[in-house]
């Protein structure tokens, strides 16, 4: 390997190297990047370089950021990631582009790579859904959610949005714009360093889509379309990673389809015990967050046992818990009031840190 060519972070059996040595993902979510790089409007690019200090001196070493964001047909939608990278398939705004561009500009001065997601399934960027309604010119059909901007709980059947959602898996005219979107992204060269992004090694790699859902009735749908695209990446960009996305929550027979494809080379899992049903947020007594804590660590064990049965390495992407609520704050969002206390979540930091 050239000394230019092991600046990339790379897939060595079940672990990463960069520079020759054993790279380790320290990550954060950071998808409000390319939005708050932006040069005017909504971009506050100072705010940015505090943020990438502090994550810094934490010893953070990996951004995943969004290089996605739709735009609804419909006017506002409930929300919504805005501006929108994409108005509509093919029309970009430019400013975004260029927040994109300088973010990834940032981060060799601080020793960071980024993860770099191509869609995601849920609403609040527009995601696979949007596709869904560009191409049939539908409404989406939204699961029940919080609306910030009414203070109000709003949306209708989770099962009916999961449905609609997973016809971005077949949908011809979804398939093409996504794929088109792909080539236009990974052929960019950065307007600040000149460099294209499928050839910089502070991308550490391409994230097919955030969270695809594993859906009975598309099984084989999905995983064409992730063997498609992670094709279509790997071409483009052979130098980096490709991921699925996938949380890895429905288990092993939907990790292995959703992380088989050889062009897939690094597993992706999530782990949210709130979303998932496995802690009560109205409960302060230790049972809560010790099922949680129980739950996390077979999850991860797990994920670890597949994930070396096809001799790739994996990252847990994402993990978090609400402040403590118990019934003792205002309303649904109060749990992330800064004066609530972080007794359970810190608990369940300390025991993912140690797994």
């Amino acid at each position: 390997m050239t000394a230019q060519n092991a600046q990339f972070v790379t897939a060595h059996n079940t672990h990463l190297e960069r520079n020759h040595h054993t790279f380790v993902v320290r990550g954060a979510n950071y998808w409000q990047a390319m939005n708050l790089g932006m040069a005017s409007g909504s971009g506050n690019r100072s705010r940015v370089l505090h943020d990438l200090q502090q994550l810094s001196s934490m010893g953070i070493n990996t951004l995943r950021i969004l290089a996605t964001s739709e735009a609804s047909q419909f006017g506002q939608a409930p929300d919504r990631i805005r501006p929108e990278l994409t108005q509509s398939p093919g029309i970009y705004n430019n400013d975004v582009w260029e927040g994109l561009d300088w973010i990834l500009a940032q981060l060799p001065h601080f020793n960071m790579t980024a993860c770099i997601s191509l869609g995601n399934f849920w609403t609040w960027s527009g995601g696979a859904p949007q596709y869904v309604s560009w191409a049939t010119n539908t409404r989406i059909p939204y699961p029940v959610q919080w609306d910030h901007k009414h203070k109000v709980f709003s949306g209708g059947d989770y099962d009916e949005f999961l449905t609609y959602t997973a016809h971005f898996y077949n949908n011809t005219h979804a398939q093409k714009w996504y794929r088109t979107h792909i080539r236009r992204v990974l052929t960019r060269t950065n307007s600040v360093t000149n460099v294209p992004y499928r050839r910089d090694p502070n991308i550490m790699g391409w994230e097919l889509m955030n969270e695809p859902q594993y859906i009975r009735g598309y099984e084989l749908e999905l995983a064409k379309w992730i063997d498609d695209s992670a094709r279509l990446v790997h071409a483009l960009a052979p130098m980096h990673l490709v991921t699925s996305g996938a949380e890895s929550k429905n288990g092993a027979h939907a990790f292995k389809l959703m992380h088989a494809s050889p062009y897939v080379t690094l597993a992706s899992c999530h782990f949210w015990p709130l979303n998932w049903g496995y802690y009560n947020a109205t409960d302060p007594t230790i049972h809560s967050i010790q099922e949680s804590i129980s739950k996390m660590q077979v999850f991860v064990r797990n994920n670890a046992q597949w994930t070396c049965e096809l001799n790739k390495p994996t990252v847990l992407f994402e993990f978090g818990l609400m402040r403590d609520n118990w019934g003792k704050w205002g309303g649904p969002l109060d749990a992330y009031n800064p004066r609530a206390p972080v007794t359970h979540r810190d608990m369940f930091y300390q025991a993912v840190y140690k797994e």
